[in-house]
């Protein structure tokens, strides 16, 4: 997957905030200024981190996951 221009975190960078809150016991509020990202997307990070892990850290397609009223194949 493409990396955004304007996209402030990389997956490393976003692993590297969330271990710096869990295992080296930073507040949210000091991880989120050292990354220069907001303090609510650092809850946003840390968040989907805790609900399935590292590979929630990864970039995720924006295509829609179904579409109800596509035109049929045939």
């Amino acid at each position: 997957m493409n990396m955004h221009e304007n996209a402030r975190m990389t997956v490393h960078g976003r692993v590297l905030l969330v271990n710096r809150i869990v295992a080296g016991g930073w507040r949210v509020a000091d991880a989120a200024r050292a990354a220069g990202i907001s303090e609510r997307t650092a809850y946003k990070w840390l968040a989907r981190f805790r609900a399935g892990g590292e590979r929630m850290l990864h970039d995720r397609s924006s295509a829609p996951g179904r579409m109800p009223h596509a035109t049929p194949v045939a």
